[in-house]
């Protein structure tokens, strides 16, 4: 498989460095080749988000359990090693079990080789693959698509042309005559028409394809929609206050970051393109500022740049904070990992992780709120718009 050859797990160092007017910044110099995905949340049910990381060329995913205690920077202690016969392309977590419980956390991650799937507690020692009847794997994500209380995953294949349901759901997906050989590369899950169940959404080349589920976790394809040239990562969520979910979309390609407005009944608009020239490759929403509303982060993989669109509350973006990151940000995931009730972000670097390379992944603490410090008043954050003392962070 061409990898390269490297000792993955071990935990060098954890440093901080500390931006004037601007946020801390942590490096996470975990020994990760090619760090390619992240995830973030409370994964072993201590109460404190912790974080996953996927690195695609020592066949290895890397947990960092939080110790808790609120500090910032957190002392990360040396991460817990999954080692698969196999290289990791994508992540996932959730609550999972019977629709009776008992239920259980879990991690999933998906592999692009053999194909394969895995499903593990953090709390153990190892992970075992399931291998899939794919081509390849390029994204996989969790929903209860079936409407029986408990999760289901979907991966997406971009070469076999299909979305597989390895646990839960319903049938496969053909995708053939719909998408070109190797382009489908990013899923997500939204009810995007309102009838209390999870629909999906891929990106695929120039397009979104919209997939309706019928209740029972069966799928049709709804709607194709063109809305660029090379089509990556999809962030969902409300972003306009009608409370339905709207869509944003990263081209690397074409240098922009799109937003799409659900107009209901499957219909999408794009209401702003957003120029993003050094290579945009994943989005995701947050609360950034704490107003109620949901804003984005993006992460700029030619130009080591992580961005934060803050949103005006009407579905209008714009980039007001740019963070210089390590080599390569490939991935975004958002936690509070000094529970001080204010979002933190951390973010995959491609070109970091083993010895002498830089960090395998960086932590934004408070990226909207922070000063110089990780205080958790967070002033800038506590004042409504326009924010007195804040102008040369909110212009």
């Amino acid at each position: 498989m061409g990898k390269a050859i490297g000792w993955c797990g071990v935990l060098l160092s954890a440093l901080a460095m500390v931006t004037l007017g601007g946020p801390v910044i942590q490096d996470l110099a975990w020994d990760c080749i090619l760090p390619n995905y992240v995830i973030a949340g409370d994964l072993n049910g201590d109460g404190w988000d912790d974080i996953a990381l996927a690195c695609h060329s020592c066949d290895t995913i890397l947990v960092g359990l939080n110790p808790g205690g609120s500090p910032c920077p957190v002392p990360w202690p040396a991460p817990k090693a999954f080692v698969l016969n196999d290289s990791p392309v994508a992540l996932a977590w959730g609550l999972f079990g019977g629709g009776v419980g008992p239920y259980y956390i879990q991690v999933v991650g998906v592999t692009q080789y053999l194909p394969a799937w895995t499903s593990f507690k953090v709390s153990g020692t190892s992970a075992s693959l399931s291998q899939l009847p794919a081509v390849t794997v390029s994204h996989v994500a969790v929903g209860d698509f079936d409407g029986n209380g408990s999760l289901d995953v979907a991966v997406l294949d971009p070469l076999g042309f299909k979305i597989l349901f390895p646990q839960g759901g319903g049938g496969p997906i053909d995708l053939s005559g719909q998408v070109q050989p190797g382009e489908p590369a990013f899923i997500a899950t939204g009810d995007f028409d309102r009838d209390s169940d999870l629909d999906l959404v891929i990106s695929s080349g120039t397009s979104l394809l919209f997939f309706e589920n019928d209740g029972s976790g069966m799928f049709g394809l709804k709607l194709t929609k063109a809305i660029g040239l090379s089509l990556r990562a999809i962030a969902v969520a409300d972003f306009d206050g009608d409370t339905d979910v709207d869509l944003a979309v990263v081209d690397p390609e074409f240098g922009a970051l799109a937003i799409l407005e659900n107009e209901g009944c499957w219909e999408f608009s794009i209401t702003a393109r957003i120029k993003m020239d050094q290579g945009p490759v994943f989005v995701i929403p947050f609360d950034c500022d704490r107003d109620g509303d949901n804003d984005l982060a993006i992460a700029e993989f030619d130009g080591d740049f992580v961005l934060v669109a803050r949103n005006n509350g009407r579905g209008g973006f714009s980039v007001d904070m740019v963070f210089r990151v390590g080599d390569s940000p490939i991935g975004l995931a958002v936690g509070d990992f000094d529970r001080n009730a204010i979002p933190d972000l951390v973010v995959a670097l491609y070109g970091g992780g083993p010895t002498g390379t830089g960090p395998a992944a960086q932590i934004i603490y408070n990226p909207c709120c922070a000063t110089d410090d990780c205080t958790g008043t967070a002033p800038c954050c506590d004042q409504p718009l326009p924010r007195p003392g804040c102008e040369d962070r909110y212009p």
